[in-house]
């Protein structure tokens, strides 16, 4: 009798958690126009990741610095370059929003478009996911010894991805998907990227 109410517990539960799951990923894509894409974009400045991802000034860092010192400011330059790669993940899934919702529109020009920066914005998306995982993992299990963990200029390539190219292939992709606006809304849109 325990064995047959266990099994429909997990039953139901099952069937619960496939209902929830479908209906959070039907409501999870809105619909995307021009103006929420501009707005819900995250700026993310590239200088400062380049920066952060230059080889030469982490071998200063880590020739110039004690020890304690190098690990502390390591920390800190990851977890800057995890707030810029977070900045991209969030970018790249509001574009692909938005190339939802023009592939579901008649102009096969525009979706061919949005087919285009849908690819772009899930490279970056793959790379962003990985590397947040890759930093993470790096934090969580080696912080005492961050100092002699692999350096963040690895984190350049994740996963056969450049990041910092991805980026700016999306970049263009968004500013050829949105090449039909007028020019102070095509700046607002690169600013906002």
């Amino acid at each position: 009798m325990l064995v047959v109410a266990v099994t429909w517990m997990i039953i139901v539960w099952g069937a619960t958690a496939s209902v929830y799951m479908l209906w959070h990923g039907w409501s999870r894509f809105p619909r995307r126009d021009f103006d929420d894409v501009v707005h819900f974009l995250y700026p993310v400045d590239l200088s400062l990741a380049e920066s952060l991802l230059d080889p030469a000034a982490e071998f200063e860092f880590r020739w110039r610095l004690a020890p304690q010192e190098f690990r502390k400011a390591q920390r800190r330059r990851m977890s800057l370059y995890l707030e810029l790669v977070r900045r991209m993940a969030h970018n790249s899934r509001v574009l692909v929003e938005y190339g939802n919702e023009e592939i579901f529109k008649n102009d096969p020009r525009s979706a061919d478009q949005a087919r285009v920066l849908q690819q772009k914005a899930i490279e970056v998306r793959v790379y962003a996911l990985l590397t947040l995982l890759k930093v993470r993992l790096w934090m969580w299990f080696f912080p005492a010894a961050l100092g002699n963990a692999p350096g963040i200029a690895q984190l350049r390539r994740t996963a056969e991805v450049d990041g910092l190219e991805t980026y700016c292939a999306l970049k263009d992709a968004a500013t050829a998907a949105f090449m039909h606006l007028d020019s102070s809304d095509l700046d607002a849109l690169t600013r906002s990227l």
